[in-house]
């Protein structure tokens, strides 16, 4: 920068002099500008940093203040303690009492056995003391008279009872009509199961057939029907009789029973005898 001033001339000096003296003012005028504004510059420099400082205190002023940290709780120290062992007592060395105590912690505990409960039993009866039934004692045969003997028991008969209409000579007196002549009740010499060596087994039975009208009317049940068999096996059916009846059914009953077959019963002396049984017929609709 060249600053130019006008300089007052100096009265009564040479030229030379004048204008080195001007030429030294030049120069001391433009070292003092250069002065001015070097302090001009450096001012505002302070005044920008006291500016900025100024700014930043107020900032940091108006922020909240940071939270503060959590005391740190303090771990507590941890003090061992050593004890000195008991002295021993007199009469010989014994053992530490730690030693002692870490030597029943050891030993393991036996433990007592639990007993289960004992369930109750209950006493065992008594066995029953059957006595032995005796055998059933069976009448004796009756021995076979002598027809002169029966042909005056008869004769006597007919002359001391009435007659009955429908009976036949050499009837028992109250006998039934249809019986059998010499026995009573028209069974004659037929003996009962209980009375012969080997009763009569079934060789031939025969289903009854279902009448159509006790089928229609749901009529069903149990028929008893009493027979004679005779020494030859066959079933005498004129002496076939029904003792439990059921009236629809009674009839297909007799005509089945009546078609049976059997081996021949032997009496108490090795022979054929004729026999009476009692034959149950059921009738069933399902």
């Amino acid at each position: 920068m060249i600053l130019s001033f006008d300089t007052p001339s100096v009265e009564g000096g040479p030229p030379a002099e004048r204008s080195a003296e001007s030429s030294g003012r030049l120069f001391r005028l433009g070292e003092s500008s250069e002065r001015e504004g070097l302090w001009v510059r450096w001012g505002w420099a302070l005044v920008a940093a006291a500016v900025v400082h100024v700014g930043g205190v107020a900032v940091g002023l108006a922020l909240p203040a940071r939270a503060q940290k959590a005391p740190v709780e303090e771990e507590p120290e941890l003090v061992f303690l050593s004890f000195a062992p008991p002295p021993p007592a007199p009469g010989g060395p014994s053992r530490p009492a730690s030693a002692e105590r870490a030597s029943r912690q050891a030993r393991p505990r036996m433990s007592r056995p639990v007993m289960a409960p004992r369930a109750l039993v209950p006493p065992a009866p008594k066995p029953e003391v059957v006595e032995p039934t005796p055998p059933e004692e069976t009448p004796a045969a009756p021995e076979p008279t002598s027809e002169p003997e029966a042909s005056a028991e008869a004769a006597s008969t007919d002359t001391s009872a009435p007659s009955v209409p429908g009976g036949v000579a050499g009837g028992v007196a109250g006998g039934t009509q249809g019986g059998i002549v010499g026995a009573p009740g028209g069974m004659g010499e037929a003996v009962g199961l209980g009375q012969v060596l080997r009763p009569p087994s079934v060789l031939k039975q025969l289903t009854p057939e279902y009448p159509r009208r006790a089928r229609v009317d749901g009529v069903q049940g149990l028929v008893l029907v009493r027979i004679i068999v005779g020494t030859d096996g066959e079933v005498e059916t004129e002496h076939t009789r029904i003792i439990r009846s059921i009236p629809m059914l009674d009839a297909a009953a007799i005509a089945a029973v009546n078609r049976w077959r059997f081996s021949p019963a032997i009496g108490r002396h090795g022979k054929a005898v004729r026999v009476i049984l009692e034959l149950p017929v059921q009738f069933s609709l399902k």
